[in-house]
């Protein structure tokens, strides 16, 4: 009993070790091949062990030719024996090869090589390919070795077997099309990119084509996000599932010839964990595209390639009447089927009496298969002087592709009503002519006396004044005009002294108080009241400084003023950049930034320009 026990034990370490041992195996799927005849060659690692191994090295396969792989199938089995289970896993490389034409005798596939999870390297057999005629029924697409699994077929991404699901001939493929081989420099080519697949499949782009010499515009894809919406077609004989890649509007920017480089992508089948397998790499043809140059005849000097299209233009103001200093906001905009991106717009015109600031533009693209859209420009304005202003019509030329002509797009004229006056500091009152009344010439007025003449004097002249009160205020006068002069001028010069102390503290106070009061703007978001008060403190201090109003001073009358007062160039400059500024930031869409870091880099200019402005030697009085 006891030998009988001992050899059982022996019996069943033997069957437990046969199963732990991992074996690594290579077969092809037929005896013999053809020349050409392509046949799959299989290498097969089962284990005990989880997980994936690692440095797997395929054999040499010298003498064949490599025509795909490898594609991995991984598997489960459980094995029963040995008084219990196991599981076992199953990892096969597969890979695509054929006999060269013209090859004689057998040809010898060396081993492959890996190495397991526990760290042992493995070596398959070499394998010997008979070279021969094929065998019934293996004449078509190579068969794959059914490996053992506890899963379903094609879980993993392994094929069905050709008998199951025989292999579909037509190859995934991209196409690159344009709408026409010959355009203007300017005009609209549309290129389309279609992708050509046996049944849907996984893609991925790689390279995207390149459009040197074009500028190019997306046009916006109909296909539901992140995928492709696929329709049935016949192509070389073979059925296709068809899709619309992409598609770019593209504008010859000179002529000549232009190419347009292919595009290439991945396609791959994906197995049930989203893994690719069978990957195939496809690559559009180029295109290449006359662009031709626009014609001569009737072409307008200075004539923008750009404006090539069909377009319309409107002109507008937001108000017809306003009064002096109020902003006018004119708009520009340009519609219509072309490059409207690029689209050069009629400058506006000079006109004068009127401030101009910089303009914003917006440009708003439509989709469809046509480029097509408006681009608006907005300049604000502002009047300096009362009267009627007439803004001049605009006229766009651009050139019909499909007329090849050159057209003109006319706004109207446009007149704006401004009232109010004209501030100029620099004129004086209006002279007041005195009042006669009628009727009445060389009119002698009451307080005249008429002259009375006496005969003879009644007493000596000189000897009355050297007796007389006179005399003595004659000798007294100089002394005590010496005096006076001297108390009147030390009084003025304290009361000078005190009147620039009263101005500075004046002039301290106003800042402080319009200072704060832009801070509060400034805390409160408010932009354009922040650079109102910014604004009305320093003009309000060089009204002090001044002893001028100079609130409604225009910017070259205020610097003529400054300059003429004794102001230095440079600082009256940096004085009228800040009112620009603060001008700028209030009515102008491009101007001055009125964000948090902008209002905080002014109060500090202002404060500098408030101190500057209080220690200048300025001279005061007159009229501005």
């Amino acid at each position: 009993m006891r030998l009988a026990g001992l050899a059982a034990a022996v019996v069943l370490l033997a069957v437990r070790a046969a199963v732990a041992a991992p074996s690594f195996s290579a077969s092809i799927d037929r005896p013999a091949v053809a020349p050409g005849q392509p046949f799959i060659y299989h290498v097969t690692l089962v284990s005990n062990s989880q997980g994936q191994p690692e440095d797997f090295k395929p054999p040499d396969f010298r003498g064949l030719q490599l025509l795909g792989g490898p594609s991995i199938q991984t598997g489960v089995n459980m094995v029963m024996g040995g008084g219990g289970a196991s599981v076992e896993s199953t990892v096969t490389w597969s890979f695509q090869l054929a006999v060269a034409p013209g090859t004689r005798g057998p040809v010898s596939i060396g081993p492959a090589r890996v190495r397991g999870l526990g760290g042992q390297q493995l070596t398959s057999n070499s394998v010997s390919v008979r070279i021969g005629a094929a065998a019934p029924g293996q004449t078509g697409a190579p068969q794959r070795q059914r490996q053992p699994s506890m899963f379903p077929r094609g879980l993993f991404g392994d094929e069905q077997e050709a008998e199951e699901a025989p292999a579909s001939t037509a190859a995934p493929f991209l196409r690159a099309t344009a709408d026409k081989k010959r355009a203007y420099v300017g005009e609209q080519v549309t290129v389309t990119w279609q992708l050509f697949v046996p049944e849907i499949q996984n893609y991925q782009p790689t390279v995207q084509p390149k459009t040197d010499g074009f500028w190019a515009e997306d046009i916006p894809s109909t296909n539901p996000p992140g995928q492709f919406t696929y329709t049935n077609q016949n192509e070389g004989g073979q059925q296709y599932k068809v899709a619309v890649v992409q598609q770019r509007a593209l504008f010859p920017l000179a002529p000549g010839k232009l190419t347009v480089s292919p595009m290439e992508a991945d396609v791959a089948h994906v197995d049930f964990f989203g893994r690719p397998f069978r990957l195939r790499h496809i690559k559009s043809d180029a295109l290449v595209i006359e662009a031709l140059p626009l014609p001569k005849e009737g072409q307008p000097a200075h004539f923008p390639s750009a404006n090539v299209g069909r377009f319309t233009l409107d002109v507008a103001v937001d108000r017809a009447a306003v009064a002096v200093g109020d902003a006018v906001t004119l708009t520009v905009t340009v519609r219509g089927a072309g490059n409207v991106r690029n689209v050069v717009v009629p400058d506006l015109p000079t006109l004068a009496g009127w401030k101009g600031y910089e303009p914003k533009t917006t440009v708003t693209m439509e989709g469809g298969a046509t480029a097509s859209g408006s681009k608006t420009i907005e300049w604000l304005i502002r009047p300096e002087r009362p009267g009627t202003t007439t803004i001049p019509a605009l006229t766009l030329v651009s050139f019909d592709p499909t007329d090849r002509r050159y057209v003109e797009a006319k706004s109207q004229p446009i007149d704006v009503q401004v009232g109010g006056q004209a501030t100029d500091a620099s004129a004086g009152p209006a002279p007041v002519a005195a009042a006669t009344p009628a009727g009445l010439d060389n009119v002698i007025a009451a307080e005249i006396r008429p002259i009375r003449a006496h005969g003879t004097p009644s007493r000596s002249i000189g000897a009355s004044f050297l007796h007389g009160v006179g005399f003595r205020l004659t000798l007294l006068m100089p002394p005590l005009a010496f005096v006076g002069f001297a108390l009147v001028g030390r009084v003025r010069a304290r009361l000078s002294r005190d009147e620039r102390r009263t101005s500075r503290r004046r002039l301290r106070s106003i800042a402080r108080r319009r200072l704060h009061a832009a801070a509060a703007h400034r805390e409160a978001g408010r932009a354009a009241s922040f650079y109102v008060e910014i604004e009305r403190v320093l003009r309000e201090t060089l009204s002090e400084k001044l002893r001028v109003p100079v609130a409604g001073l225009r910017s070259e009358e205020l610097g003529a003023l400054l300059a003429a007062r004794g102001l230095p160039a440079e600082d009256g400059a940096r004085l009228l950049a800040v009112l620009a500024a603060c001008d700028e930031a209030r009515f102008s869409p491009g101007g001055e930034p009125a964000g948090r870091p902008a209002q905080d880099e002014m109060l500090e200019r202002a404060a500098a320009l408030i101190d500057l402005i209080e220690k200048a030697p300025l001279a005061t009085g007159g009229t501005a």
